[in-house]
């Protein structure tokens, strides 16, 4: 047992191709991929994935959820996933002492995935364009432990 931490895409799937026009006008309808016997409306997609990284957990928590930590979907936008970046690169975490929890690791843990923020950052840089770069996409960040 202990925190795990999931950054997921939802990408919505259209039922119409908007960048072409029916001969009657209005989008062009195409078939949606079937799964199962079920057409697919959305995709979700594994963007990052941390274990125990509980400072990075209680700063999202603390700014996008109220400090209300039930394990709940977080959604982020664009710019949440900015902020989130920046303060993996600018050590705008939360202190250590602030992290403790009885499913949440250890400091020597913490240390060392502040060490990697830089790559941490990334994934919320690339969640961030991802999400910008279509209306319908959207980030959504959730624990459990």
């Amino acid at each position: 047992m202990g925190l795990d931490m999931y950054l997921r895409g939802e990408k919505f799937v259209s039922k119409y191709d908007h960048s072409q026009q029916a001969p009657e006008g209005g989008s062009l309808e195409v078939k949606r991929p079937v799964i199962d016997g079920f057409e697919v409306s959305e995709y979700i997609l594994d963007m990052g994935y941390w274990r125990k990284f509980t400072p990075l957990h209680k700063y999202i928590v603390k700014v996008f959820a109220g400090d209300v930590d039930d394990c709940q979907p977080i959604h982020l936008t664009n710019l949440d996933c900015n902020r989130i970046a920046q303060a993996l690169r600018d050590g705008g975490l939360p202190d250590n002492e602030d992290c403790n929890g009885c499913f949440f690791g250890h400091p020597e843990w913490w240390d060392e995935d502040r060490l990697n923020g830089e790559e941490h950052a990334k994934v919320f840089d690339k969640a961030a364009e991802w999400v910008e770069s279509n209306s319908w996409n959207t980030v959504t960040y959730q624990a459990s432990w």
